[in-house]
Protein backbone atom coordinates (compact mmCIF):
# COMPACT_ATOMS: atom_id res chain seq x y z
CA UNK A 1 0.00 0.00 0.00
CA UNK A 2 1.30 3.45 -0.91
CA UNK A 3 2.22 5.90 1.84
CA UNK A 4 0.57 8.72 -0.11
CA UNK A 5 -3.18 9.22 0.19
CA UNK A 6 -5.19 8.46 -2.93
CA UNK A 7 -5.81 11.46 -5.14
CA UNK A 8 -9.41 12.51 -5.55
CA UNK A 9 -10.91 11.91 -8.95
CA UNK A 10 -10.22 14.84 -11.28
CA UNK A 11 -13.96 15.17 -11.84
CA UNK A 12 -14.63 15.84 -8.16
CA UNK A 13 -12.36 18.86 -7.70
CA UNK A 14 -13.79 22.33 -7.26
CA UNK A 15 -12.50 25.30 -9.21
CA UNK A 16 -10.97 28.26 -7.41
CA UNK A 17 -12.93 31.52 -7.14
CA UNK A 18 -10.57 33.07 -9.72
CA UNK A 19 -11.18 30.18 -12.12
CA UNK A 20 -14.94 30.52 -11.65
CA UNK A 21 -14.74 34.24 -12.51
CA UNK A 22 -12.86 33.39 -15.71
CA UNK A 23 -15.18 30.54 -16.73
CA UNK A 24 -18.24 32.71 -16.05
CA UNK A 25 -17.04 35.23 -18.62
CA UNK A 26 -16.05 32.48 -21.06
CA UNK A 27 -19.61 31.11 -20.74
CA UNK A 28 -20.96 34.53 -21.72
CA UNK A 29 -19.02 34.32 -24.99
CA UNK A 30 -16.38 36.90 -24.14
CA UNK A 31 -13.02 36.80 -25.88
CA UNK A 32 -9.78 36.20 -24.00
CA UNK A 33 -8.79 39.84 -24.49
CA UNK A 34 -12.13 41.11 -23.15
CA UNK A 35 -11.87 38.84 -20.11
CA UNK A 36 -8.28 39.94 -19.49
CA UNK A 37 -9.37 43.56 -19.61
CA UNK A 38 -12.39 43.00 -17.34
CA UNK A 39 -10.43 41.04 -14.74
CA UNK A 40 -7.16 42.98 -15.14
CA UNK A 41 -5.11 39.85 -15.76
CA UNK A 42 -3.11 38.71 -18.76
CA UNK A 43 -4.39 36.57 -21.60
CA UNK A 44 -1.70 34.05 -20.67
CA UNK A 45 -3.10 33.76 -17.15
CA UNK A 46 -6.56 33.11 -18.56
CA UNK A 47 -5.28 30.40 -20.88
CA UNK A 48 -3.32 28.69 -18.10
CA UNK A 49 -6.26 28.83 -15.69
CA UNK A 50 -8.64 27.41 -18.30
CA UNK A 51 -6.17 24.60 -18.98
CA UNK A 52 -6.10 23.87 -15.23
CA UNK A 53 -9.92 23.84 -15.19
CA UNK A 54 -9.91 21.28 -17.98
CA UNK A 55 -7.39 19.17 -16.09
CA UNK A 56 -9.54 19.23 -12.96
CA UNK A 57 -12.58 18.01 -14.90
CA UNK A 58 -10.66 15.69 -17.19
CA UNK A 59 -11.98 17.63 -20.20
CA UNK A 60 -10.47 19.55 -23.07
CA UNK A 61 -11.58 22.81 -24.57
CA UNK A 62 -13.40 25.82 -23.23
CA UNK A 63 -16.86 24.63 -24.27
CA UNK A 64 -16.42 21.39 -22.31
CA UNK A 65 -15.20 23.32 -19.25
CA UNK A 66 -18.32 25.50 -19.39
CA UNK A 67 -20.55 22.41 -19.67
CA UNK A 68 -18.72 20.75 -16.77
CA UNK A 69 -19.22 23.85 -14.62
CA UNK A 70 -22.97 23.80 -15.30
CA UNK A 71 -23.21 20.05 -14.61
CA UNK A 72 -21.30 20.35 -11.34
CA UNK A 73 -23.15 23.56 -10.45
CA UNK A 74 -19.96 25.55 -10.10
CA UNK A 75 -21.58 28.08 -12.43
CA UNK A 76 -25.18 29.13 -11.98
CA UNK A 77 -27.20 27.56 -14.74
CA UNK A 78 -28.83 30.02 -17.15
CA UNK A 79 -32.52 30.78 -16.85
CA UNK A 80 -34.62 28.66 -19.17
CA UNK A 81 -35.94 30.30 -22.32
CA UNK A 82 -37.51 29.20 -25.57
CA UNK A 83 -36.45 29.91 -29.10
CA UNK A 84 -39.10 29.94 -31.82
CA UNK A 85 -39.19 26.62 -33.63
CA UNK A 86 -37.90 23.21 -32.68
CA UNK A 87 -34.31 22.06 -32.92
CA UNK A 88 -33.55 19.28 -35.37
CA UNK A 89 -31.88 16.02 -34.34
CA UNK A 90 -28.73 17.17 -36.16
CA UNK A 91 -28.71 20.45 -34.21
CA UNK A 92 -29.15 18.63 -30.90
CA UNK A 93 -26.38 16.20 -31.81
CA UNK A 94 -24.14 19.13 -32.75
CA UNK A 95 -24.82 20.86 -29.44
CA UNK A 96 -24.01 17.70 -27.50
CA UNK A 97 -20.75 17.15 -29.39
CA UNK A 98 -19.62 20.71 -28.68
CA UNK A 99 -20.57 20.39 -25.00
CA UNK A 100 -18.61 17.17 -24.45
CA UNK A 101 -15.50 18.66 -26.00
CA UNK A 102 -15.44 16.60 -29.19
CA UNK A 103 -13.20 18.00 -31.89
CA UNK A 104 -14.78 18.60 -35.27
CA UNK A 105 -12.98 15.50 -36.56
CA UNK A 106 -14.30 13.38 -33.68
CA UNK A 107 -17.79 14.75 -34.28
CA UNK A 108 -17.54 13.87 -37.97
CA UNK A 109 -16.51 10.29 -37.17
CA UNK A 110 -19.21 9.81 -34.53
CA UNK A 111 -21.93 11.29 -36.75
CA UNK A 112 -20.62 9.56 -39.89
CA UNK A 113 -20.42 12.83 -41.78
CA UNK A 114 -17.58 14.66 -43.46
CA UNK A 115 -15.30 16.95 -41.49
CA UNK A 116 -16.56 19.88 -43.56
CA UNK A 117 -20.18 18.96 -42.77
CA UNK A 118 -19.36 18.84 -39.04
CA UNK A 119 -17.76 22.29 -39.18
CA UNK A 120 -20.72 23.61 -41.18
CA UNK A 121 -23.24 22.26 -38.66
CA UNK A 122 -21.46 23.96 -35.77
CA UNK A 123 -21.27 27.26 -37.67
CA UNK A 124 -24.94 27.06 -38.69
CA UNK A 125 -26.08 26.33 -35.13
CA UNK A 126 -23.98 29.18 -33.71
CA UNK A 127 -25.52 31.50 -36.30
CA UNK A 128 -29.08 30.30 -35.64
CA UNK A 129 -28.89 30.92 -31.88
CA UNK A 130 -26.55 33.93 -32.18
CA UNK A 131 -23.76 32.36 -30.14
CA UNK A 132 -20.50 34.29 -30.02
CA UNK A 133 -18.41 31.10 -29.88
CA UNK A 134 -18.57 27.46 -28.77
CA UNK A 135 -18.57 28.10 -25.00
CA UNK A 136 -21.44 30.57 -25.48
CA UNK A 137 -23.20 27.94 -27.62
CA UNK A 138 -23.02 25.58 -24.63
CA UNK A 139 -24.53 28.23 -22.35
CA UNK A 140 -27.37 28.72 -24.82
CA UNK A 141 -27.84 24.95 -25.03
CA UNK A 142 -28.50 24.94 -21.30
CA UNK A 143 -30.77 27.99 -21.61
CA UNK A 144 -32.91 26.33 -24.29
CA UNK A 145 -33.06 22.99 -22.46
CA UNK A 146 -31.08 21.08 -25.08
CA UNK A 147 -28.20 20.37 -22.68
CA UNK A 148 -28.56 19.13 -19.13
CA UNK A 149 -26.86 17.27 -16.33
CA UNK A 150 -27.74 14.00 -18.09
CA UNK A 151 -24.78 14.59 -20.43
CA UNK A 152 -21.95 13.39 -18.20
CA UNK A 153 -19.55 11.46 -20.42
CA UNK A 154 -17.04 13.76 -22.08
CA UNK A 155 -15.19 13.13 -25.35
CA UNK A 156 -11.99 12.72 -23.32
CA UNK A 157 -13.51 9.70 -21.58
CA UNK A 158 -13.95 11.53 -18.28
CA UNK A 159 -17.29 11.18 -16.55
CA UNK A 160 -18.52 14.23 -14.66
CA UNK A 161 -19.98 13.84 -11.20
CA UNK A 162 -23.07 15.64 -10.02
CA UNK A 163 -23.00 17.52 -6.74
CA UNK A 164 -23.96 15.47 -3.68
CA UNK A 165 -27.69 15.32 -3.13
CA UNK A 166 -28.55 15.02 -6.83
Amino acid sequence: MSARPARPSPTSLDLTPAQIRIVHQVAEGKSTDAIASDLTITAGTINVQLKHCGQKFGTRGRAAVVHACFVTEQLRRPEMATLPGAFSEAEIETWRMVAIGATSKEYAVRARISHEEALGRVRALRQRVEAENDPHLVTLGWRYGVLSESLLEMASGAVLRLRAGK
